[in-house]
């Protein structure tokens, strides 16, 4: 499994530190922490120039390190998205590792919150159609979901802590 960048990547760190066996590979510094002492067989650490502002670990080292894997799973989240489909970004450089995780993977999984609709950012990861599953917390907008469709990708909803409340009272 390779996870980029990203607060929502590290959730989804923290959901599979439950699990056993897995190699991890990410240009996350934090995601790499969080997993220690964890089950996991193998922890990867992308080499390359660190972000400090974050611990993300990008630009063109990553990228070729990068290159060397083939993973069963990418995840990746973004910081918006766009109605159409766009799933975009803030740095280039961030963005260019992510399109390497993605292309060196067999399954494409991005995962974002419904708020990122509602944000804008200049550079394109990915479409949504290059995706094999984009994981959400609530319906997306039409044209996105037309997008998704047409393209084959499944679109999965989260269930929240609000709605699994509600189904056990």
């Amino acid at each position: 499994v390779s996870l980029n960048i990203g607060t929502t990547t590290e959730q989804v760190a923290r959901a599979l530190s439950a699990r056993s066996g897995l190699v991890i590979v990410s240009n996350n510094i934090n995601i790499i922490s969080q997993l220690m002492g964890s089950r996991m067989r193998e922890l990867i650490l992308v080499g390359g120039a660190v972000r400090t502002s974050d611990g993300a670990i990008v630009g063109e080292d990553a990228v070729e390190f990068i290159s060397r894997y083939k993973v069963d799973f990418a995840v990746v989240g973004a910081s918006a998205l766009d109605a159409d489909g766009a799933i975009l970004d803030y740095d280039a450089r961030e963005v260019s590792v992510a399109r390497a995780i993605l292309r060196n993977s067999r399954v494409r999984i991005c995962v974002a919150d419904s708020s990122k609709f509602d944000l804008s950012a200049p550079v394109r990861i990915c479409e949504v159609g290059d995706l094999d599953y984009f994981v959400t917390d609530s319906t997306p907008p039409p044209a996105f979901v037309e997008a998704a469709e047409n393209n084959n990708t499944k679109i999965l909803i989260s269930e929240t802590q609000h709605e699994r409340g509600r189904e056990t009272a």
